[in-house]
């Protein structure tokens, strides 16, 4: 019994040493393996920390990406959130959530699709689709990827068995790959002890997007992202993305030279006889723009107080009629109707019919006092409208302030890239409501909304608004402040005021106008005036600059002089 006892003892004090060593060999394995992490394979799911592993995973380019919604995969079709095709892939796309309303448009065309319905319609004319857009129940769209392909140069894989889309912009060049020789790792960063996450094979492909010294950052076939050493890549390719076609923006036909146009203001359809009396005398005028069509309430609905007769007669005198089609200057009515995909084409459809009507020209698109909230509202209607606007053969012009933060939202960039003309108004630096008196276009204020404006437009495309009015101020002392307003002349009467009140008019180099002032009792009138070499020193940036034209705002305020200076700037 002694000697069982003895080995039973023995037993048990080996069986300790052993588990004792295996844990000591064990932790050293693990230590081992921390000083040498290439050792060990990494998963796949690290590229997408934070991110749901029931979620479709997507990798555009070389980049995963987190989004708020994924793609999702019924009866073995793919649909892409319509969040993430408008943000990444094509921002023409417009999702309007109240309606239910996707709209997509180009230079050329405007498609609308509903969802959940299989007609869709290009330009009006009914079209029918395989697979309709989808609604999930937290109300975020998905359209097919079958359909997207229509309008997206994009290149999409789905890889099955990572359940992963890939996705490569084909207007991007690229540069692809072969593996050298087998059993390559792909290493998660560029050190040769990092973890890896797969063993390539030789001959196996992959897109390289970064290199240094020794490494290129590269994605596999499957979507895989890491990288490599360079001597383990041969047979390197360079693909060049595909061009977009340009074409040059073509001079408005009808005239010689630059374009001369003048806003006319028509306040009544009566108003329009006054057309004659106001082109009397005038020369190197190309077109008109009479103040015809409005925005006039949140339904959509618009005013109109043409006349075809004026028009009849503006063409047989040789002129262009580009009739301006204002919002009424009411932020509220702009976003009642411009945020509802249904009041928007209800609008176009009003303006196209009415352009049929008149036989016009043009179209010019004055919205002011927009909301900043409301400017990608603003911007989807110019996509809208113009198409239709071109296929009519109109010319597509659009009134632009001076470049400046609070007006950013109008995205002149954007703008500019669709429409013919963009008219900056290059006035009203001193406004009706202005707390100081001051010129209304100084020559530094007029060079500086050019400049700014050529930052984000092509020259060809920019044609100068210039005032034909001024503003004499009136400043008075009240309650110890000083308290200003003004109101606006014509050319001539601003003149005449300061004559009769025996005001001293000098030239102000700095400000490139004449300047008066005088004094009735204990208030004081100002007085920039505009005048014909005030406008020749404007129409001279214009030159300068290589701008498309000028817009006078508005025809009957200026005198008979400015028509010559324009003519010898514009038509020389």
């Amino acid at each position: 019994m002694k000697k069982i006892a003895i080995i039973v003892f023995r037993v048990v004090i080996i069986s300790i040493f052993i588990i004792l060593l295996t844990i000591v060999l064990f932790k050293g394995f693990v230590k081992l393996k921390e000083l040498f992490p290439g050792y060990e394979k990494a998963h796949a799911s690290q590229f997408f920390e934070g991110i749901d592993e029931d979620y479709t995973y997507v990798v555009f380019e070389d980049q995963p990406l987190a989004l708020l919604h994924y793609p999702v995969i019924l009866e073995d079709k793919i649909y892409l959130p319509i969040d993430f095709v408008i943000e990444y892939l094509n921002p023409n796309f417009y999702w309007d959530e109240k309606e239910s309303t996707l709209t997509y448009t180009t230079t050329q065309d405007v498609v609308r699709m509903k969802s959940n319905e299989l007609d869709y319609f290009i330009n009006d004319k009914p079209l029918k689709l395989n697979m309709p857009i989808i609604r999930m129940e937290d109300s975020s769209a998905y359209i097919p990827l079958d359909l997207l392909g229509k309008f997206c140069d994009y290149e999409v894989k789905y890889n099955d068995e990572l359940d992963l889309l890939v996705i490569d912009d084909v207007k991007r060049d690229s540069m692809y790959g072969s593996i050298r020789k087998g059993k390559v790792k792909l290493r998660i960063t560029t050190s040769e002890n990092s973890n890896y996450i797969k063993k390539l094979a030789e001959g196996e492909k992959v897109k390289i997007y970064e290199e240094n010294e020794k490494w290129y950052k590269v994605r596999t076939e499957e979507g895989y992202i890491g990288f490599l050493q360079k001597n383990s890549i041969e047979d390197i390719t360079n693909i060049v993305g595909k061009q977009e076609e340009w074409l040059p923006h073509p001079p408005v036909p009808g005239y010689e030279g630059k374009v001369n146009i003048a806003w006319h203001q028509v306040t009544n359809v009566s108003a329009n006889s006054g057309l004659i009396n106001a082109l009397e005398g005038v020369t190197g005028l190309d077109v008109l723009s009479p103040t015809w069509f409005a925005l006039s309430d949140s339904e959509g609905n618009v005013s109109n107080i043409a006349d075809v007769s004026y028009v009849n007669w503006a063409h047989d005198q040789g002129y262009q009629v580009w009739a301006l089609f204002s919002n009424s200057f009411s932020s509220t009515i702009t976003h009642d109707v411009l945020s509802s995909t249904e009041k928007r084409e209800k609008v176009i459809k009003q303006i196209l019919a009415l352009s049929a009507i008149y036989e016009l020209d043009g179209i010019n698109i004055d919205f002011e006092s927009i909301a900043k909230e409301d400017g990608i509202f603003y911007v989807q209607f110019i996509k809208e409208l113009t198409p239709y606007l071109k296929k009519q053969g109109l010319i597509v012009s659009v009134d632009m302030y001076v470049p400046s933060a609070w007006t950013a939202h109008y995205d002149r960039t954007q703008v500019g890239s669709i429409v013919d003309y963009l008219i900056i108004m290059g006035y009203d630096e001193h406004w009706s409501g202005s707390k100081e008196s001051g010129s209304v276009a100084s020559i530094g204020f007029v060079k500086k909304g050019i400049s700014d404006t050529l930052k984000e437009v092509p020259k060809e495309k920019v044609i100068l608004g210039l005032p034909y009015y001024t503003r004499l101020w009136k400043e008075e002392l009240i309650d110890s402040e000083v308290v200003v307003s003004s109101k606006a002349y014509s050319m001539n009467r601003a003149y005449e005021i300061l004559v009769e009140n025996k005001a001293i008019i000098e030239w102000n180099e700095e400000v490139g106008q004449y300047y008066g002032e005088y004094d009735i009792g204990e208030v004081t009138y100002k007085i920039w005036l505009e005048e014909e070499r005030s406008i020749e020193e404007k129409v001279k940036l214009a030159k300068e600059y290589e701008l498309a034209g000028v817009s006078g705002w508005k025809l009957g305020l200026e005198k008979d002089e400015v028509w010559q200076v324009l003519k010898d700037y514009l038509k020389e």
